[in-house]
């Protein structure tokens, strides 16, 4: 594209006489704190959240109010006059944080490229840049809207002037506050806010009020006792009375309320110079020509290497469009290859240097019941498209282009297209580049890894509807990914575990599980009537019939009604939570709550999978055909979806009820093989720990092994509650799971779960030691790796937000060992695989959920099978202690555990 085309002015339908300020610095700062459940990150692993909701911020403020004019305003890192003033101007405030600034010339270089103007000058704060350009526009007759969580812009505040106050959440907006809503926030008029910020003064700008200088403070009274101040609600009394800061000063002897009448008596001068120190400058010399302050246009190059160096897509997607620039560029190269023997022709004629890139289109859903409507191929040089009309009777000639030919072929998502080719009677062969699985071991925090993301991020392009181009984007991405993925060292994760993984899960996925309808029904008939009865033991218990599933009418019965403890209000909705941790520590002394429970967990699982599982039956196969996710969990775990089976309880009686309707065919028998703690046996050989060790290589019953070294009592004595206490302590060190968190877990006091937490470690000290290692190797490179070399960045590792590190750190201590569970197993899959092809047995893997994977085999095959399986699942890599792996057969999956 043309150098000329790539800036363009934004088509808006703005008003010409409204203005809109922002404080840039409050903005940033609301942005840098607010919550997330996950870091934002670019693919270096920056961390980018407060870019990503500063824009998002700024961009929706100027959706829903479309200036004619704008502009951000920063402060500068130099002295301003107040510092003149008062030399401890701010001076309590802490150090910039640093992942904030590292952050904040992106937000600089976003807004020049999104045309809006920034404003800052030496010698002056934000909020006097702004105070100044809105008296300015006000004086002008223009309507001006300040977007500020600072409330000493409220003195700003005029017939023309609003600020507007974000609300607590982002999604909730912002508050416009005008002169009545200044007075209904701070009890004052606009005009009076600077002299009760004079009373009050502000801790963290370090203004003083009408109190003692820092550092000054008399401890007592003059009676003795301990001296007070004026607060807010003071204030607002006392300008109320007085009208403004000189007449309560001139007056104090009025004031009836002692410590009022001594502060004001005792520290006029510190509040005179509060009053300085917070008023916002309305005359700085700013040399700006008001038509400047019109957004100009975007800078489409400089936006495009911005969201691809920090990795947002959708807001590089939607900039695009906004900026008319989002059209892909036209194919013009691609031809049309309309038989088998232009196609053959075409790929004859492919470098075997240059290697084939295929994409493909697929309709009807992804998964197994997609089909196959487009193919697109390119060499780097030239591209093809096989038309939909001659796509049939073309792809036999893609045979010659897959096993054995010598091209390096690159596809994104292999695992899809080989279940597309595979209906079509038509074997992939061997890939040598999957760009999608590239992209999820390069950067596994990135929300998606579609080829049209990374064509955007990697190369700054647009796909069109042409496969043709998107071939030839996926010839380039692998060019460009592969040094990288040998760079990062991750080549041979690739190579041994995730591509071969990809041609196992697609037959898996191919193959399906045959359900058993008939089952299905019945069990949801059982659950209606066991529901139904809950239903009446639930009102019975309530003393009244009530909409169970209205979190709202269940928290009026079991807060207000029976006045149960532990009732607290949510912020945003004012009704009282009833998530499953509340009722689960209600359950263990009310009945009520614990009826609650079973309903909610019979409820979803008869909507979830009962009366679901049915509709997932493919008509011509008969069979349940789940997609298994490859790329989304960010410690290598596969997912799966359409239907999600990871989440049937394992081992309670629902989950066994639900897995009895997962059958085998006539004639065939259902093989599960279960690894047995395998993230324990992983922390034995990661940590070296000897007697976690001696205890796996013995045989020895960890949790029982465990509860002696904890409880020093024999595993003869032990009960089921000291087992059950030991599993949650072994599983919860992995998890980095605190003295609460246990407490919570186990039933003990906060005092006894610490106690069992440091017994735990001083018996197994290599384990303290290798998961502060870990915590540590996270601070010092900001990621950990699995054994097998999988890398999980960890951003929020030194966060100053206590919350978010924590976090970071409970990841770093769990995902080398979680995700080597994760390596392992899938190692196992494509293992047992192939070792059951070469054995030439018709066995064949059909579900892995979790640490088990289910084979359906001919009944005559069984015993061969099962000892195949056992094997390459026990034996697929060497640790230090051994794998086992727990072996079950049966008509159904129920039968096998």
């Amino acid at each position: 594209m043309a150098a000329n085309q790539e800036k363009k002015r934004v088509a808006t339908t703005s008003k010409p006489g409204r203005v809109v300020l922002i404080d840039g610095m409050s903005l940033l700062f609301r942005a840098f704190y607010a919550p997330m459940q996950t870091a934002l990150t670019s693919p270096s692993g920056m961390p980018t959240k407060a870019v990503y909701i500063f824009l998002r911020t700024v961009r929706k403020l100027l959706k829903d109010y479309k200036p004619g004019k704008v502009a951000v305003a920063f402060d500068v890192a130099a002295p301003t006059f107040r510092d003149r003033l008062f030399e401890k101007y701010k001076s309590n405030r802490p150090p910039f944080p640093e992942e904030l600034g590292v952050q904040l010339p992106y937000v600089h270089r976003f807004c020049k490229a999104l045309g809006l103007p920034l404003v800052e000058m030496e010698g002056f704060e934000a909020d006097d840049l702004i105070g100044t350009l809105a008296r300015r526009a006000s004086g002008q007759g223009e309507e001006v809207f300040i977007s500020s969580g600072d409330e000493d812009l409220f003195q700003l505040v005029d017939d023309n002037i609003k600020v507007l106050k974000p609300a607590r959440s982002s999604t909730d907006g912002e508050t416009v506050c005008d002169a009545a809503k200044v007075k209904e926030i701070m009890g004052v008029e606009p005009r009076q806010v600077v002299d009760w910020l004079a009373l009050t003064g502000d801790p963290s700008d370090n203004i003083p009020g009408a109190r003692p200088l820092p550092g000054r403070e008399p401890l007592q009274t003059e009676n003795g006792k301990k001296r007070s101040y004026i607060g807010p609600k003071g204030a607002t009394e006392l300008i109320n009375q007085f009208g403004t800061l000189e007449a309560a000063l001139d007056n104090y002897a009025g004031v009836s309320r002692q410590s009022y009448r001594e502060a004001l008596r005792d520290f006029r001068e510190e509040a005179l110079l509060s009053r300085e120190l917070a008023t916002i400058r309305t005359d700085v010399p700013l040399d700006i020509d008001p038509e400047s302050l019109k957004p100009s246009q975007y800078d489409v190059d400089e936006i495009r290497a911005l969201c691809q160096e920090l990795g947002f897509v959708s807001l590089l997607n939607e900039l695009l469009q906004e900026s008319g620039t989002e059209e892909a560029e036209p194919d013009s190269e691609s031809i049309e290859l309309q038989g088998p023997a232009e196609v053959e022709k075409w790929l004859t004629a492919v470098p075997k240097s240059a290697g084939l890139a295929i994409a493909f289109h697929v309709e009807g859903g992804e998964g197994f019941g997609g089909r196959l409507a487009g193919v697109g191929l390119s060499d780097g040089k030239r591209s093809a498209v096989m038309t939909a009309d001659s796509l049939t009777n073309s792809l036999d000639a893609l045979r010659g282009a897959t096993p054995g030919n010598g091209l390096a072929l690159a596809v994104h998502n292999s695992k899809l297209f080989r279940m597309m080719l595979r209906k079509q009677g038509i074997e992939l062969g061997v890939v040598t580049h999957d760009t999608m699985l590239y992209s999820y071991l390069l950067n596994p925090l990135a929300t998606g890894h579609t080829l049209e993301s990374l064509a955007l991020l990697r190369l700054g392009r647009k796909i069109n509807s042409s496969l043709g181009m998107a071939a030839r984007y996926t010839h380039q991405l692998a060019e460009m990914m592969s040094p990288q993925i040998s760079h990062e060292n991750v080549r041979e994760l690739y190579s041994e575990i995730e591509l071969p993984l990809a041609e196992v899960l697609a037959e898996v996925e191919m193959t399906g599980v045959k359900i058993d309808p008939a089952i299905l029904a019945r069990m949801s008939d059982e659950f209606a009537g066991e529901l139904a009865e809950l239903t009446h033991q639930i009102y019975s218990l309530a003393g009244e019939s009530f909409d169970i599933d209205s979190p709202k009418q269940l928290g009026q019965i079991l807060f207000e009604k029976l006045k149960l403890p532990g009732g607290r209000k949510l912020k945003k909705s004012g009704q009282y939570s009833t998530e499953a941790a509340v009722l689960e520590s209600l359950a263990e002394e009310y009945e009520l709550p614990r009826k609650i429970i079973d309903y909610r967990t019979r409820a979803k699982l008869k909507s979830t999978y009962v009366d679901a599982l049915p509709k997932y039956i493919n008509a011509q196969s008969g069979r349940l055909h789940t997609s298994f996710n490859q790329t989304v969990a960010r410690t290598g775990r596969l997912s799966s979806s359409n239907p999600n089976l990871q989440n049937i309880p394992v081992g309670e009686e629902f989950g066994l009820r639900i897995r009895s309707a997962f059958v085998a065919e006539q004639g065939w028998l259902l093989i599960a093989g279960d690894y047995s703690q395998i993230e324990l046996r992983v922390l034995a050989h990661m940590s070296g720990d000897p007697a976690l060790i001696e205890a796996f290589s013995q045989s020895e019953d960890i949790h029982a092994r465990t509860a002696q070294e904890i409880f020093d009592i024999p595993p003869a004595l032990q009960n089921h509650e000291h087992r059950r206490m030991a599993k949650a302590i072994n599983y919860g060190v992995i998890y980095g799971l605190s003295s609460f968190g246990l407490a919570a877990r186990t039933g003990s006091s906060k005092t006894e779960a610490q106690q069992y937490i440091d017994a735990y470690f001083k018996r197994y000290d290599g384990v303290r030691a290798y998961l502060e290692a870990r915590i540590e190797e996270a601070r010092t490179t900001e990621r950990v790796r699995t054994l097998f070399g999988r890398v999980r960045p960890i951003p929020e590792i030194n966060s100053k937000d206590t919350m978010a590190r924590s976090r970071a750190e409970r990841e770093a201590m769990n995902t080398p060992l979680q995700g080597t569970a994760a390596d392992l197993l899938k190692l196992a899959m494509v293992k047992a695989y192939h070792r059951l092809k070469r054995e030439k047995l018709k066995t064949r893997m059909i579900l892995t959920v979790h640490d088990e994977l289910v084979f359906e085999s001919p009944e005559t095959e069984v015993d061969t099978a099962r000892e195949i399986i056992r094997k390459e699942m026990e034996e697929v890599y060497p640790l230090k202690v051994p794998l086992k792996v727990d072996m079950g057969t049966g008509k159904n999956w129920k039968e096998v555990k």
